[in-house]
């Protein structure tokens, strides 16, 4: 049949054919990224992953296809959040219809040496081995200095500070003794770097400081060991925390929040999910003992 076509025709003919293989091929394509962003095959633990950033942040490792350690003071609480993420994966449709996600959930008072130990050798009878630690526990309040409470102060900084440190030093531990190329997130704050306006928050920007020193300190100590350890700092986050505070408050503290954000927003929990899986993956294996600001451009007025 093609033989008693003109030449024109013939050239017309495969062309259709090329394009048609070419959308054909587009279809089935799956979606492609650089590997080195992948998880699969790596052990995370996250704790304050109940709820918020920290929720968050092992959603994503999930996604990437690492198995996961929901850390939590309430049980129930991480177990629920388990639920939901695992759903929540099941329910998207670049997922495949095969891969459940493999979560478990750990209850653990981050300020607690003894529980912390205990958590962690859990998670590694569970699990094997851990490979990456994010830090995602924390408190904030925001109280005039001359009149918050000293026991206040002393349990955001053992909270944000002292829970960051117990979580580290264990992972630390582990990954020399085992000869294990570990990788330490821990969650600071834009505060860390800079006072926030208008409210007044002089413990939590103190707290969030020492985090960060301790991360540029331990990254020092074991980057010749091969373990990487960095810091996330958020900016404004609208998590469930921002909205019910925004619920009582009035919307005038975000329109003041917002003037002072080049974007001109407040962020979205799920923005810092990229960032995290970059950090936590090989695609940042030269990148130690960084602060890494997600804020909008707060930070650069």
């Amino acid at each position: 049949m093609a033989s008693l076509l003109s030449p024109i025709a013939r050239r017309s003919l495969l062309g259709q054919s090329i394009l048609t293989s070419a959308a054909t091929a587009s279809h089935r394509r799956t979606l492609m990224t650089l590997p080195s962003f992948s998880l699969e095959g790596k052990t995370c633990l996250v704790t304050g992953a109940a709820r918020g950033l920290g929720k968050e942040f092992l959603t994503a490792f999930a996604l990437s296809g690492a198995r996961g350690a929901c850390v939590d003071l309430s049980l129930q609480a991480g177990q629920s959040s388990v639920k939901h993420i695992t759903e929540h994966i099941s329910s998207q449709s670049s997922t495949p219809s095969s891969y459940i996600p493999e979560l478990r959930a750990y209850a653990c008072d981050v300020t607690s040496e003894e529980q912390v130990q205990e958590t962690w050798e859990s998670v590694v009878k569970d699990f094997g081995k851990v490979d990456v630690v994010v830090t995602a526990a924390g408190i904030v309040e925001n109280f005039e200095a001359e009149n918050y409470e000293y026991s206040r102060w002393l349990k955001m900084f053992d909270v944000n500070v002292n829970g960051s440190f117990l979580f580290a030093k264990a992972a630390g531990r582990h990954w020399i003794d085992n000869e294990i190329k570990g990788n330490l997130i821990l969650v600071s704050s834009m505060s860390s770097i800079i006072c926030v306006r208008p409210q007044k928050q002089a413990a939590y920007n103190a707290s969030k400081a020492a985090v960060s020193l301790l991360g540029r300190s331990l990254a020092t100590e074991w980057g010749p060991k091969g373990i990487r350890v960095n810091s996330l700092c958020p900016g404004y986050m609208k998590t469930d925390l921002i909205v019910n505070l925004l619920a009582k408050e009035g919307r005038h503290i975000e329109d003041g929040w917002v003037k002072d954000v080049p974007m001109g927003r407040l962020g979205r929990p799920s923005e810092l999910q990229g960032t995290i899986v970059w950090m936590a993956s090989d695609a940042s294996s030269y990148l130690n003992g960084s602060d890494i600001v997600v804020d909008g451009g707060y930070c650069c007025w």
